[in-house]
């Protein structure tokens, strides 16, 4: 992949998150996809997730159960891309149920394989997470 396609697969990773598209999210995946989040995150996030299907799940199940629909968004403040990696620094933003406004910094490590994303590795401030949802 060039470093703009590598680019553009990890922007389409944030459109398909935030549209709650399920079947655009793990076309852009390989099937044995893994993804890391740091161990202090909320149960059952924190650890490492493999499986494309397992994924998706996970993380729509996350943002429906957390956050008005289509509330979510992703606001790239620095991009850096490596060889097989792309780093987006972001500041995330959602409504919540209750009308309360998340926004949270975090940081996107995506590495590929085969022209799809084959880890993402997820650095959050877990503490204002907990805090928030607890």
């Amino acid at each position: 992949m060039t470093k703009q396609e590598m680019d553009a697969t990890a922007e389409a990773y944030f459109t398909a998150v935030c549209a709650g598209d399920a079947e655009r999210l793990r076309a852009l995946f390989v099937d044995d996809v893994r993804w890391r989040i740091p161990k202090g995150a909320i149960e059952p996030y924190g650890g490492v997730h493999q499986g494309a299907e397992k994924i998706v799940g996970m993380m729509l199940g996350a943002v429906g159960e957390s956050f008005v629909a289509g509330s979510q968004r992703f606001h790239v403040r620095t991009t850096l891309i490596g060889d097989d990696i792309v780093c987006k620094e972001t500041e995330m933003t959602a409504t919540a149920p209750d009308g309360r406004t998340y926004r949270n910094d975090y940081t996107f490590f995506f590495a590929f394989r085969d022209g799809s994303i084959s880890e993402i590795r997820e650095h959050v401030d877990t503490r204002y997470a907990a805090e928030f949802f607890g």
